[in-house]
């Protein structure tokens, strides 16, 4: 084992360059030996990573878009399509879902969540016209999803902003759920003609806002912060 000349770096014994500084290596003693394992990897984490998005969206394809294909195949020479679009719409939407993020570089994380909210508005409402029971799309999914998709675009900007840390996007996640399950109840309320009574909304924000809160809480006091920390290792 050799170490460079240059920046002192312990050099393996296949290594013809420093990998840190680039540094020829001239060692008499020990020539560089090719079979040799290198010491340091070729590529960085953030590479291979970028390397394998292809691979992801090759199996996502198959394990996705091919029982999407089956289901329409079966339920075609069975029985004409019925239940098949509902499962395929699903695991098509459920592809583009995986598919957009990997696809786009990580700073148009924008568009993969538009892309997601426009496809999941699509199979909606198209399911609701399949179904022949209009009525839920528009007065009740529609502002649901716009306010769920809201929130979480609002989470991502926080978060990527430092404004919040993995902690407190937890605790604001269940805040959020609170105020969801209450617009929703509100929203089918006032498709029924009753938009003032709340029945099971309650019992979902008072946990989820107690625990959130809590979590905030412990967050604002840095040593509670920290002895919680020791013990759950976060």
């Amino acid at each position: 084992m050799s170490y460079c000349v240059h920046c002192g770096v312990k050099l393996g014994g296949g290594e013809k360059r420093c990998p840190l500084c680039h540094t020829p290596v001239r060692d008499p003693l020990n020539p560089p030996d090719a079979s040799a394992p290198r010491a340091y990897p070729v590529r960085s984490p953030e590479q291979e990573l970028k390397r394998s998005k292809g691979y992801l969206i090759a199996w996502a394809a198959i394990l996705l878009l091919v029982p999407s294909l089956l289901c329409l195949l079966i339920d075609g020479l069975t029985a004409g399509f019925g239940w098949s679009i509902y499962a395929s719409g699903a695991l098509i939407l459920l592809f583009i879902s995986v598919a957009a993020p990997l696809a786009l570089p990580g700073r148009l994380w924008w568009l993969s969540v538009l892309i997601s909210f426009l496809c999941l508005n699509t199979y909606l409402f198209l399911a609701e016209q399949i179904s022949r029971s209009p009525g839920w799309y528009f007065p009740i999914v529609f502002p649901a999803l716009a306010l769920f998709f809201g929130m979480a675009v609002l989470l991502i900007i926080l978060f990527r902003r430092d404004r919040l840390n993995k902690l407190t996007v937890f605790g604001a996640s269940l805040i959020a759920i609170a105020a969801q399950c209450l617009f929703v109840e509100w929203l089918c309320g006032r498709a029924e003609g009753k938009p003032g009574g709340l029945m099971w909304s309650p019992y979902v924000m008072a946990p989820c806002l107690f625990i959130g809160l809590v979590i905030f809480f412990i967050n604002g006091n840095r040593p509670i912060r920290e002895e919680i920390r020791r013990w759950v290792h976060f």
